[in-house]
């Protein structure tokens, strides 16, 4: 495990994002920043390539999946994905990064030195070891009280360019996160659902206040960036026959029998290409219904 450093407001390591929060009478930046992991990745952040994802910690599996797919494309066009390692999108985002291979912070309201919450231990060592960072402005070993994550999300809000929020009730912790990275004036997005869906009043209320629309990472990239700036591709591996020809048919939620008649394939075949598909990250299933995510065939496929 990785041994704690400490970064003082004034150093010439110090985030200058952060100093941001000095406009903000309430929300002063943090005396210090404690960390544990990669303290150059601090140091040398720059908020234009970072993206801060939160949202519901008692998410959907369709929230959780978007999450993690969202985070997983942005990290591996390069950004860091910024997030609190709560549970639901927290962890789905730090997840979906380092399952790109990309690098993902995590700000904590309790100590950097130990995981919170416990859950989030394997999450915790992953972020570590892949030259990631792990930072609060409590000192090692404090155990975070309820007001503490408030204070925390000012931080997470600061350190990106960009606040994106994927799934959350009204009133939430996430939209707390949202409404600092408003006040600090950094682009605010929200991800659609459903309208029968609680988890979706959140960025729901969001759009209707004028925060962008994000329907994939390209709609991020677009954003912080520029059109056409950087593309959010991510290859997948070589599909057989059969799972091109379903994966073409695929939509956003697509049932078994439409995409079994569309493909051409019977009932079987076309459930084995659906579960092949799912397996190798190219489509999210929820609620027997099928969409496509980011990831991209090789060439040859």
């Amino acid at each position: 495990m990785s041994e704690s450093w400490v970064i003082g407001r004034g150093e010439v390591e110090y985030p200058e994002s952060l100093l941001d929060l000095d406009r903000l009478s309430a929300n002063r930046s943090p005396r210090q920043l404690h960390g544990r992991g990669d303290r150059a990745l601090v140091a040398g952040l720059d908020p234009r390539r970072a993206v801060t994802i939160v949202g519901a910690r008692r998410c959907s599996a369709y929230g959780r999946a978007l999450s993690s797919e969202l985070a997983g494309s942005l990290a591996a066009a390069g950004l860091v994905v910024v997030s609190g390692m709560a549970y639901g999108i927290d962890q789905a985002a730090h997840r979906g990064a380092l399952g790109a291979g990309g690098r993902t912070l995590a700000v904590l309201a309790g100590g950097p030195d130990r995981a919170y919450p416990p859950s989030a231990r394997s999450v915790y060592r992953r972020i570590l070891a892949s030259g990631g960072a792990v930072v609060s402005e409590s000192e090692p070993g404090y155990v975070p009280h309820r007001f503490d994550f408030p204070k925390r999300n000012r931080i997470m809000a600061a350190l990106s360019a960009m606040t994106i929020l994927v799934e959350a009730r009204e009133p939430s912790g996430s939209r707390i996160t949202a409404d600092a990275a408003l006040e600090l004036n950094r682009t605010v997005g929200a991800v659609p659902g459903p309208v029968s869906s609680q988890l979706s009043a959140g960025p729901h209320s969001l759009l209707r206040d004028g925060a962008e629309l994000i329907r994939d990472a390209q709609d991020a990239l677009d954003l912080l960036l520029g059109v056409g700036a950087l593309t959010a591709e991510r290859l997948g591996t070589s599909l057989d026959e059969e799972c091109k020809r379903a994966l073409r048919v695929v939509g956003e939620g697509t049932g078994l029998s439409e995409l079994a008649a569309g493909a051409g394939l019977d009932a079987a075949r076309a459930a084995v290409a659906l579960a092949r598909l799912e397996l190798l990250g190219y489509v999210r299933a929820e609620a027997g219904r099928y969409a496509r995510t980011g990831l991209v065939p090789p060439a040859d496929a």
